[in-house]
């Protein structure tokens, strides 16, 4: 019996033991892992000055008839942004291939302010201002309105389209629309 006593007591310490020893043992976690997220994609900055090239089609209608034909020029503007909100005045200049009865159509040209709201690399506006037209020595101006859209290619390269009606007023009644393609260079 005092065998067994000795036995019982032996076990009794040697579980304590090992319930002490698993009370003083510390696990730690393994180290925290770093965390990456990929890069938030950058929205376009519309703001600042831009200049380019546009070329495209165009029709002039008139009293005495109408003519379609090739137009390209150029064109130089400056945006401001305010959130997705982008505005600013462009102008432009023309080089035309209308003839409607005698009349050679020389040059248009245009003063308006563009607006319109940015999503990410584009940009949709529309536009009004005031229209001019070279013929033949001549020239009379009128109401330029229009709508188009813009996407930055890259940082500094930005293409687009659209399309401008213009309403030539004085003593004839005369209308263009012209639809052309643009590629602008962003300077900031």
């Amino acid at each position: 019996m005092k065998k067994y006593a000795i036995l019982t007591t032996a076990a009794a310490f040697a579980t304590l033991s090992v319930t002490a020893q698993a009370a003083d043992t510390t696990y730690y976690d393994p180290a925290p892992q770093p965390q990456y997220d990929a890069p938030a994609a950058q929205a376009t900055n519309w703001q600042g000055a831009y200049a380019g090239v546009q070329i495209g089609g165009g029709q002039i209608r008139t009293d005495g008839g109408n003519d379609t034909a090739m137009v390209g020029g150029a064109h130089a503007g400056y945006l401001m942004q305010r959130g997705q909100f982008v505005a600013g005045p462009e102008v432009d200049i023309n080089w035309t291939g209308w003839e409607v009865g005698s009349t050679d159509v020389d040059a248009t040209a245009r003063a308006r302010v563009r607006a319109g709201m940015a999503v990410d690399n584009l940009l949709v506006t529309g536009s009004v201002g005031y229209g001019r037209m070279w013929a033949d020595g001549d020239s009379d101006g009128g109401l330029s309105v229009g709508a188009g859209a813009d996407m930055a290619i890259s940082e500094k390269i930005i293409g687009g389209a659209e399309y401008l009606y213009t309403n030539i007023g004085g003593g004839a009644d005369i209308t263009t629309h012209e639809v052309r393609g643009r590629l602008s260079y962003k300077f900031n």
